[in-house]
């Protein structure tokens, strides 16, 4: 076990509660939420003390249970108080609810201190995305709310999840997006979740190959910023760290989890949703995990995404 440096934590990724699944506007057949069962609204109170704690924060990333959208209220009066402590924000949205939600959740936010508005959208076919949600999806008002957000120098960020059923529209959706001015794509494959059905089962090594050619191939059209978890070693040929989304400079990143019982963190998120001895309360010593030097992952039944993040933090924090 190692002891954590509170002085180097920049970075926190925050849920502002455990309203999850049951109140989330999506119904996305892999969530990982949706196995949480309490409804506690975190407290202002709380963030407060996050940033009491650590001294440093330079972006608040804001989940709301996990979209803002679910309260868009609470994840504003969040992101003001982040702006006030010093730290940016941004946010990972599904964009149900079109511009007027999102104009709520930004409102009075200065447009300086917003890294980016993330939109969860894994497809530009509008049938096939309410299949992925698992529901009516509506995509025409969610494209007018980004056009809204580009034209007024907003900045958006797609953040496609990819399964075995809409890997191949890899470069239509960097194309439709790039056209309508957005620059910025993060791109993940599968979760942590056991996908057990036709529609959502994770990429072979072979499809995770193809989608990087998919992406060299946007790229060199539109010279756009693309990133994506490598889950296979081979799969970044010459440079592994090519497509890679983990920077090595947000090593210190944490993600807290805001709780009946206090304030969580954890900087291991796949691992920690499965295995709570990695995640702490912030009123006792924090502590990181010290991996053992092998390749093995503590939960190696779950998916590659998982082990892959488990192989990361090993080489990051053992």
């Amino acid at each position: 076990m190692i002891e954590l440096d509170y002085d180097k934590v920049h970075f926190i990724t925050l849920y502002t509660g455990t309203n999850g699944y049951h109140n989330c506007y999506c119904k996305c057949p892999c969530c990982t939420q949706r196995n949480i069962n309490d409804v506690y609204q975190g407290k202002i109170e709380q963030v407060e003390e996050l940033f009491n704690r650590f001294k440093n924060i330079k972006q608040m990333y804001i989940l709301g249970n996990p979209d803002p959208l679910v309260d868009v209220k609470f994840c504003n009066e969040t992101s003001k108080l982040s702006v006030s402590k010093g730290a940016n924000v941004c946010y990972s949205t599904s964009g149900v609810g079109g511009l007027n939600r999102i104009k709520q959740l930004i409102d009075e936010i200065d447009l300086n201190k917003i890294d980016y508005i993330s939109y969860s959208i894994d497809s530009v076919i509008p049938k096939k995305m309410s299949m992925l949600k698992g529901i009516d999806y509506p995509f025409n008002s969610v494209i007018e709310a980004i056009d809204w957000l580009v034209k007024n120098n907003y900045p958006v960020k797609i953040q496609p999840t990819l399964w075995s059923s809409n890997y191949q529209e890899t470069f239509n959706i960097i194309e439709y997006f790039a056209n309508l001015g957005v620059n910025l794509f993060t791109f993940h494959i599968g979760s942590n979740e056991t996908a057990t059905f036709d529609t959502h089962n994770h990429l072979t090594e072979e499809q995770v190959k193809y989608v990087h050619s998919l992406m060299e191939k946007a790229y060199s059209k539109y010279h756009v910023n693309i990133t994506c978890p490598i889950i296979y070693p081979s799969c970044g040929d010459n440079d592994l760290n090519k497509w890679y989304c983990m920077q090595p400079e947000k090593c210190e990143n944490l993600l807290a989890f805001l709780q009946k019982d206090g304030v969580y963190v954890t900087n291991v998120p796949m691992v920690s949703e499965i295995d709570s001895k990695f995640m702490y309360n912030i009123q006792n010593p924090i502590m990181l995990h010290q991996f053992k030097q092998d390749d093995v992952c503590p939960i190696s039944d779950y998916t590659a995404k998982t082990k892959t993040l488990c192989r990361y933090v090993k080489k990051n924090w053992s």
